[in-house]
């Protein structure tokens, strides 16, 4: 990094340091107040406000989510982009802290209101410094991408149509990892995460008396053998050396005591490490089904609502994410990570169109058999985690305009 933008991002690092208290009680107030995918309307505006009041200059766009340019003089095609997810899981939030989730049956379980946080604290502590970063005639501008509905996989997308990506040249993101400590980032090229798919079955039957279940079709039992089934034998029809994971996350059949339901509904995720993998893997999902219809007369639907490929890290934006850690942790704080996760991340539809990259955030503290994982009902982070994860986001982003 040249030595004016470095004298610049000594200033940056010590305004996110001093902001620290500033940056919990943020992160807090989001936490509080969690919105799911396509609904978060506080969230945005509460962004949109504070960078508006930065000077940075928001776009029109629909729904949710914001993009804001910090312009400090680079040519108008040249930009750099940082992006933070914003919405929250369908998870209830068991944790009894102050900042508990005051939203039933939602809570920011995977860490989105840490990501938001960071990267307003970035832009604005970037915008204050406008000036000097113009003084340094760089080479790019930076945009800020505050996305919603990414546990949909569809706001990455949303923000494409906007205009996100535009003139765009590198873009950057981070995201929560309990078990990294803090101090600590993960870096890896190429996959980082796996090709998610969403699935929901619907099993048809006919109800009736729970007395009499020969006069019905029962759904229930056709469920049941369907998810034992999708356990054993969907696994076992791939390659044992490829990675994947198939997991039944609700089954729903009727609340009566003595009533035989009509219908069951089975939802889940399908994820793998290799594209070649998804479609033997759905082949296995309908032939289980179509097994366990026969067997109990029933009749079955399916449908993948939502979909992500895997994450591709760019090779020369995680070397800057990689230098950057280097100068904000040290070396020792830099892992490399050997394995993509089989985690889901929207984030891949952005680097179909521009080079990206993500790393892990260290956000754990402690004993790790004592950590919650990601999506748990009692996931938090340590909030000593937040200046850290801004200064990478900055820093990265001041080695771009290089």
């Amino acid at each position: 990094m040249p030595d004016f933008l470095e004298k610049v991002s000594r200033k940056i690092d010590a305004d996110l340091a001093a902001s620290h208290e500033e940056m919990i009680a943020l992160r807090r107030d989001l936490h509080a107040h969690p919105e799911p995918a396509g609904e978060e309307h506080r969230t945005t505006a509460r962004i949109a406000e504070r960078l508006e009041r930065s000077g940075l200059q928001l776009r029109s766009i629909p729904g949710t989510g914001v993009i804001a340019d910090l312009h400090v003089g680079a040519d108008d095609d040249s930009w750099m982009a940082i992006r933070a997810d914003i919405d929250c899981v369908s998870v209830q939030d068991e944790k009894m802290v102050p900042w508990r989730s005051t939203n039933q049956g939602h809570c920011h379980a995977c860490g989105h209101d840490a990501h938001a946080t960071m990267a307003l604290f970035a832009a604005e502590s970037m915008a204050a410094h406008r000036a000097e970063l113009e003084s340094a005639h760089p080479n790019a501008n930076i945009r800020f991408i505050f996305q919603p509905a990414e546990e949909t996989a569809t706001g990455a997308r949303a923000m494409i149509q906007a205009g996100a990506v535009e003139s765009v040249r590198s873009m950057v993101a981070l995201h929560c990892e309990p078990f990294l400590d803090v101090g600590q980032i993960g870096v890896k090229t190429g996959a980082i995460t796996s090709h998610m798919s969403t699935f929901r079955i619907v099993l048809k039957g006919a109800g009736g008396h729970s007395a009499r279940p020969h006069e019905a079709v029962d759904p229930v039992p056709a469920a049941v053998n369907a998810v034992a089934m999708l356990y054993q034998l969907v696994p076992r029809s791939m390659d044992s050396r490829h990675p994947m994971c198939l997991s039944i996350t609700s089954l729903n059949a009727g609340e009566a005591f003595n009533a035989i339901p009509d219908e069951a509904v089975i939802c889940g995720t399908l994820r793998v490490g290799h594209l070649a993998d998804e479609q033997r893997a759905r082949d296995a999902i309908d032939r289980c089904l179509r097994g366990s219809c026969e067997a109990t007369g029933c009749t079955f639907t399916i449908e993948y609502p939502y979909k992500a490929p895997a994450t591709n890290n760019d090779v020369d934006t995680t070397r800057l994410f990689e230098q950057a850690a280097r100068s904000v942790l040290g070396h020792e704080g830099v892992v490399h990570l050997d394995m993509a996760s089989l985690g889901g991340e929207d984030f891949a539809y952005f680097q179909e169109q521009v080079p990206a990259a993500m790393a892990r955030l260290g956000t754990g503290s402690g004993p790790a058999r004592q950590r919650h994982p990601l999506h748990s009902p009692r996931f938090d982070i340590d909030e000593s985690a937040l200046p850290i994860g801004s200064r990478l986001l900055a820093n990265t982003a001041l080695l771009g305009m290089a």
